[in-house]
């Protein structure tokens, strides 16, 4: 049988993710084509494939809430015409999952949530010589970075160099970026996002000719070194299906943090 995933549920981690993923969409509010609402809702949408349509935070009485809920699928049905939703143990009211349900929305875990404990020794990784990583510094590495992470991904990310080069690589920077370069070449890049009470890890990629040497482990590992450096005793990261393996030979296990995904579309 599967290992069942560590029961986070009750944890601080569930508030971290939603204030990191808040703080995360909103390097991009404002930009072309993209709109946030911060309220006692908090959604936003990108019409493009990155960063996402995304409901993420709701603080409502439980009166009236099947209203509150419709409103809230007009208002977003002028803009796109699906959503994913992310109920976070902490939301109102406390059973706002089961109006969704009663909808016929079908929450899930929403992909794969892993945790690790910072606390202990880290691994190590045998890596060519000749990797070194550089945090980004300017809008030309800025410029660097996306065109790394664009190869490493497969898809044109311009609102992003737009979002990052926007926020700056100034000391009050919560949104840090880093390429690890094989020789001259970049062969890997990351975002470390500092906001919402917890450090994680976004945007973790490596174009296809390069994998398998290591380098998105290596850039990994010196990412929880930092965040263990500023402080945290643990991080948490979403993961796609690929990565999975890598993440957990680095200390992460799967977890579950209470938080649960819906689908809306219209």
């Amino acid at each position: 049988m599967p290992e069942l995933p560590l029961d986070r549920s009750k944890s601080h981690v569930a508030r971290q993710i939603q204030g990191n993923l808040i703080a995360y969409m909103n390097l991009f509010s404002g930009l072309p084509n993209m709109v946030t609402h911060d309220g006692d809702v908090y959604w936003f949408i990108s019409h493009k494939p990155a960063p996402g349509n995304s409901v993420l935070r709701v603080t409502w009485s439980e009166e009236n809430v099947d209203q509150q809920i419709g409103k809230l699928f007009l208002e977003l049905g002028q803009h796109v015409a699906e959503i994913d939703w992310m109920v976070f143990p902490h939301d109102q009211p406390a059973n706002l999952g089961k109006y969704l349900e009663a909808r016929g929305m079908v929450g899930g875990r929403g992909g794969n949530w892993l945790w690790a404990d910072l606390s202990t020794l880290l691994p190590t990784l045998n890596v060519s010589p000749d990797f070194r990583i550089e945090q980004v510094r300017d809008d030309a590495m800025m410029a660097e970075w996306v065109c790394a992470s664009e190869a490493g991904f497969g898809g044109e990310l311009s609102c992003f160099y737009e979002a990052y080069a926007r926020h700056g690589y100034g000391d009050d920077a919560f949104s840090l970026h880093y390429i690890g370069y094989w020789g001259n070449i970049p062969v890997t890049s990351g975002t470390l996002l500092d906001a919402g009470g917890g450090a994680s890890i976004y945007d973790l990629s490596t174009p296809p000719a390069y994998r398998g040497k290591g380098f998105g482990g290596a850039l990994t590992l010196a990412l929880m070194a930092e965040i263990r450096r500023r402080g945290y005793a643990d991080t948490w990261i979403w993961s796609s299906n690929m990565a999975q393996s890598l993440y957990r030979t680095l200390g992460y296990v799967d977890a579950d943090f209470g938080l649960r995904e819906y689908h809306w579309h219209k």
